[in-house]
This record gives C-alpha cells, sequence and structure tokens, in this order.
C-alpha cells in the first residue's frame, strides 16, 4: 500500500511538472496545418474514454471545414482538457458532452469570437455539457492558473489556464458561456490557415 502511494504521488508530481513547464511556455512548439475532423477523430477513442461509461460524447463537424495551424500535442490537449472539464460537470447519473465545429466568415466574426480578436475567418470548436453551469462567482476566475473548484487532490486548476495560453500562441481564443437549460459550452476560436498546394501537411 505504501509503495503504491508513492508512486501515485510520483505520477502526481509528474504530472504537475508537465503542466507548469507548459504553463511556462517551456515546450518546444511545432505548429503544422491541421485538417480538423481528421485531428478530432484520431482523438475520439481517447476522448470516449475520458467522459466515462456513464457519459455519451458526441461530435458533429460542419460542412468544407478549414484547416488550422497548430502544434498537434497542443491542440489535443486543449480539447482533452476540455472534455475533461465537461465530464467533471456531469450529475453522477451521467450526462453528455457535445464537440461542435464550425467556420466562421470574417463578417460573422465579431458576433462569435473574442471582441479582442483580429477581424479574420475562424474555426471554432464548441465543446458543450449539460451539467449545473458555470456559477457567476467563478465564472471570472476559471482562465486563472491553480483556481479549481475541484476537491484537494483531484485539480490542479491549470487546464483551463493551460488552454487559453495555448489558443492564444495560434492566434486564437478561448471563452465560456452557460447555455439555456443547463450546462455550459467552451468555445476554442482558431484562425484559418492559409493553405495552397505548396503547404506542407
Amino acid at each position: 500500500r505504501d509503495i503504491r502511494q508513492i508512486k501515485e504521488t510520483a505520477n502526481r508530481a509528474a504530472g504537475l511538472t508537465r503542466q507548469l513547464l507548459a504553463f511556462s511556455r517551456r515546450q518546444t512548439l511545432r505548429p503544422q496545418v491541421l485538417q480538423l475532423s481528421e485531428a478530432l477523430s484520431d482523438l475520439q477513442i481517447l476522448l470516449r474514454r475520458v467522459v466515462g461509461e456513464k457519459n455519451e460524447l458526441e461530435v458533429r463537424h460542419g460542412r468544407d471545414l478549414w484547416f488550422i495551424k497548430a502544434d498537434i500535442t497542443q491542440f489535443e490537449q486543449v480539447i482533452i482538457n476540455l472534455v475533461v472539464n465537461a465530464r467533471d460537470a456531469m450529475p453522477a447519473t451521467g450526462g453528455r458532452v457535445q464537440i461542435r465545429t464550425r467556420n466562421v466568415l470574417m463578417k460573422e466574426c465579431a458576433t462569435v469570437a473574442d471582441e479582442t480578436l483580429p477581424s479574420a475567418d475562424y474555426v471554432l470548436i464548441e465543446v458543450e455539457d449539460n451539467g449545473g453551469g458555470i456559477p457567476p462567482e467563478v465564472r471570472e476566475k476559471i482562465f486563472e492558473p491553480f483556481f479549481t473548484t475541484k476537491e484537494i487532490g483531484q485539480g490542479l486548476g491549470l487546464g483551463l489556464a493551460i488552454s487559453t495560453s495555448i489558443a492564444r500562441d495560434f492566434g486564437g481564443s478561448l471563452s465560456a458561456t452557460n447555455v439555456s437549460g443547463g450546462g455550459a459550452q467552451f468555445t476554442l476560436t482558431l484562425v484559418r490557415a492559409e493553405v495552397t498546394s505548396a503547404t506542407p501537411s
């Protein structure tokens, strides 16, 4: 039992170290042009394990999605962080996590994207749950480093802060809203990548 506890503590320490390195931007970025539906398809098996047996995962893609440019490892980290966050918001009886993707034209971006982002074409990834939503007193703090509503030992409070930092690194943003009927929606906004026949994949 003591050895198992030592191993679990070491694993938590290793995880904290990785997240701190990511948050301090000490990791090397390798941005590449990504086809969004393919990137999410490759991740779906893992995501279904993340949500657990009691919860349902639904993925819906918009038509003719544009390409994005991002580090695939860090992009996957953001999506996993958002799905974990959605899973943890679910009632004990289970719920549903939806991942939706769509294009947003430049003329429409002001209505859906962060107001600090420049006018451009964007691709949105929305992760929505049907949990209890985000309390008003929490909403202003959820993207702050080390802020967490989870019990001690269950969360470090770095997932959303790191995800926000990664989104900004790739010229995008991460925002959160409550949805009518209960639940929360996190919107990852990433700028459209200009793709030519000479662009490496």
